[in-house]
């Protein structure tokens, strides 16, 4: 019975300011939500603390006491009741008190802090026993110390205790990984660390420093991935099985390259430059009906003697490009690139910035069209460079 008349004081004592951190950088302890004012401790005390990106963080206080019969429930009831209808009363002195935590931390620190938008729930929850929850939750900016791409917490709350009850969680957002912490924490967790007291945290106790994923484990694979696909591109261009040159000349076939297995390059309209290809033959426009690669392999070779069809899956971006440039005689606009790959502008831009760089494709203005030409392609032998123009600004990304 004394239990269940205690519980119905617990908000009234936590108003009066009971709840707090305490006087921050003394050392001091966190009082239990006025529970340590009566003859009943809170079965739980968790203090949760989310660390924004600014240095600002997101205070939740949970005080947790089980319900262990008809009385205690039938009291948190009356509590919750109580909050609802008169939150204020719980969340002024609370406030004013945390605030005064806060500018104590301030001196300390050197940073302007602040607590605001203070509030407070009572919710029953069942974890899985019955236990009444008083929650208040602030937010206190400037609290952690921002250096960089590293943010330093702790300094705000330095010699902090936590009794036998009482649980702190640092937490974090995505984006985010754990540095270091001091002491070590009772639990690690991907975006968290864990102290479960008892703990009498030391000067410059306790400290966590979170770190920015970008440089340590976000672009670093990225560089290397981007520095492979660059060397993979060189060389398969500098190998392409198609067998046009850089300058986008097309080679006609000698008298003698007709033995099984021989090639013939592709004209500017994708037709084979071989003589044979002048035969008309049927299986030469079934061939073309089928996908014949644009390698320029003579259609009327039989089986056993014709060159297999290049695999397009099996071409790098650099490759395609390359290749859609000499189908068309050595000169096409970007984008009409972007739309026969599919490719969005962006895409587009960036594989042929990778080979204007590397030297293989070379690059000028038309209007306010971008076009594409291989090196040294010689504008008075033709090429098709304007496609079906629609007027249209194509997007670049040097």
């Amino acid at each position: 019975m004394q239990r269940t008349v205690l519980l119905l004081v617990v908000a009234l004592v936590a108003s009066a300011g009971l709840a707090s951190v305490g006087a921050a950088q003394t050392g001091a302890g966190l009082p239990s939500g006025g529970f340590d004012q009566m003859d009943v401790s809170p079965d739980d005390v968790l203090i949760a603390v989310t660390v924004e990106p600014d240095g600002d963080a997101v205070w939740e206080t949970q005080y947790r006491i089980r319900l262990a019969d008809d009385d205690e429930e039938q009291a948190f009831e009356e509590l919750r009741a109580d909050v609802e209808s008169d939150p204020d009363a719980y969340t002024s002195r609370f406030g004013e008190r945390m605030r005064t935590t806060a500018g104590a931390a301030e001196n300390a620190t050197g940073r302007e802090m602040n607590v605001t938008n203070v509030s407070v729930s009572a919710e029953r929850r069942e974890l899985p026993q019955s236990y009444g929850v008083l929650t208040y939750r602030f937010e206190w900016s400037n609290f952690a110390a921002v250096d960089s791409d590293r943010l330093l917490v702790g300094d705000a709350v330095d010699a902090l205790f936590l009794d036998e009850s009482t649980s702190l969680i640092v937490s974090w957002e995505d984006g985010y990984r754990l540095g270091e912490a001091s002491p070590t924490p009772t639990e690690t967790r991907d975006d968290a660390v864990v102290w479960q007291g008892p703990v009498d945290f030391t000067e410059g106790e306790p400290r966590v420093t979170i770190e920015q994923e970008e440089f340590a484990a976000g672009a670093l694979p990225f560089v290397a991935l981007g520095l492979l696909v660059a060397i993979v591109a060189v060389v398969g261009y500098r190998r392409r099985p198609w067998g046009a040159s850089a300058s986008g000349e097309t080679p006609v076939a000698s008298a003698e390259s007709t033995e099984p297995g021989a090639t013939t390059s592709t004209a500017a309209d994708g037709a084979s430059a071989s003589p044979d290809s002048a035969s008309g033959e049927d299986d030469a426009t079934s061939d073309s009906a089928a996908g014949e690669d644009e390698s320029g392999t003579d259609a009327d070779e039989d089986a056993d003697g014709a060159a297999p069809p290049v695999d397009e899956d099996l071409l790098s971006n650099e490759e395609q490009v390359i290749r859609l440039v000499e189908e068309n005689g050595g000169r096409v606009k970007q984008k009409r690139v972007a739309e026969e790959l599919d490719w969005t502008a962006a895409k587009t831009s960036q594989v042929v910035t990778g080979l204007r760089d590397d030297g293989d494709l070379d690059g000028f203005r038309l209007g306010r069209e971008n076009v594409l030409s291989l090196p040294e392609y010689d504008a008075a032998g033709g090429g098709d460079a304007d496609g079906e123009a629609d007027g249209t600004t194509d997007e670049r990304e040097e």
